[in-house]
């Protein structure tokens, strides 16, 4: 069976929470995929842990050192070790329903013109009312704000030579956080976005603690109505200022500052 899409989970001292991750890539009902983990220079149990969770994978599974700190880094370290037409990035504290990887490959398949798909980050059971609110808010703002990200590294796939002609992954050009909302802006040149109802994803409810290296409400709210022409501006006069200001780069995720869920 010939992969189409390699998945990209960087991780740093994730122990107690990747494992998990990684089952939930196990058990997709498309087997179409590669797994490629790199370890950002963990210094607990983490890779032990996942070496262990992609053993029922076999080859379709490895793990690669990144020792440059910098979940940008290990990202790009990752990217150059592509060969399929599709890329996902996963974050090691989330959870993929059985159909992520085929809705993946489907929603490419049924729109030519996409340069990258995004699932909907839900913190309840997908069929539970809030779930549902949350599903038609995020189709609402990508219906509105078309040439916006709405959704996190968590669950963003590209295809790779549209994240390629973009620069990819570029600690030079953004080391800051909000990696994700950048990449894309970068990404829309050579495509749009497609969103889907029913492609969803389960990050962790631990990233409600992560304000203080994320952006600010007047931040936010000006990113989503500026007009695309200004977003070069936003991203490489305005923000990276302002998070370089406040130290918000991108190492700054590696403070670990929650319990782990099997403690």
């Amino acid at each position: 069976m010939t992969a189409l899409l390699t998945i990209i989970l960087p991780f740093f001292n994730e122990q107690g929470w990747i494992g998990r991750t990684i089952d939930s890539l196990v058990a997709q009902n498309d087997e179409r995929f590669l797994l490629l983990l790199i370890d950002n220079g963990s210094t607990d149990g983490g890779a032990a842990e996942a070496a262990i969770h992609i053993a029922a994978l076999g080859d379709r599974a490895r793990i690669l050192s990144c020792p440059t700190p910098g979940k940008i880094n290990a990202l790009a370290a990752g990217l150059a070790q592509v060969d399929t037409p599709l890329v996902a990035t996963c974050d090691a504290d989330t959870i993929y329903p059985s159909d992520y990887v085929r809705r993946i490959i489907a929603l490419f398949g049924h729109h030519d013109g996409a340069a990258a798909v995004m699932a909907i980050d839900l913190y309840a059971p997908a069929e539970d009312m809030r779930s549902q609110r949350r599903i038609a808010f995020i189709l609402r703002k990508g219906r509105r704000f078309a040439i916006k990200c709405h959704a996190g590294g968590y669950a963003q796939a590209f295809r790779t030579a549209a994240l390629r002609a973009g620069g990819g992954f570029d600690a030079a050009r953004w080391p800051y956080v909000l990696e994700d909302h950048e990449i894309v802006h970068r990404i829309m040149r050579h495509g749009r976005v497609v969103y889907h109802p029913d492609h969803v994803c389960f990050p962790s409810e631990r990233r409600v603690s992560r304000d203080a290296v994320s952006w600010t409400r007047a931040e936010r709210l000006l990113y989503r109505y500026l007009p695309g022409r200004a977003l070069d501006w936003y991203f490489y006069h305005f923000l990276g200022r302002r998070l370089a200001a406040r130290n918000s780069m991108g190492v700054a995720l590696r403070n670990k500052d929650w319990a782990s869920p099997s403690a």
